[in-house]
């Protein structure tokens, strides 16, 4: 059931996270996508009782149990420090570009 209801939100927002309130690592990924203005849809697990269960499946769906988990056009791109680079490095915006 957790894993139909975080693949059909995947399916349906372009650039998506799963993050929580107090994580440094969230606030990184989210300002690197407030500073390119791309819009992305926030799960925030902090908020959810089957918090445990949605990042199990994290992790058997991307190797990572960690938050965030951010996907861009279905694609896992990483967490906090991977979005980050990927926007230092110009990429960030392409890869939201490509998924339209």
């Amino acid at each position: 059931e957790a894993q139909k209801y975080i693949e059909e939100l995947i399916q349906k927002h372009p650039v998506i996270m799963f993050t929580k309130v107090h994580c440094p690592y969230c606030y990184q990924a989210k300002w690197a996508f407030d500073s390119i203005n791309v819009k992305y849809e926030d799960v925030v697990l902090t908020q959810r009782p089957d918090a445990g269960i949605i990042q199990d499946v994290l992790l058997k769906m991307t190797g990572a149990r960690t938050v965030p988990r951010v996907f861009i056009n279905q694609k896992c791109i990483g967490g906090g420090s991977e979005t980050s680079a990927l926007n230092k490095q110009g990429d960030l915006e392409r890869l939201v570009k490509d998924a339209g």
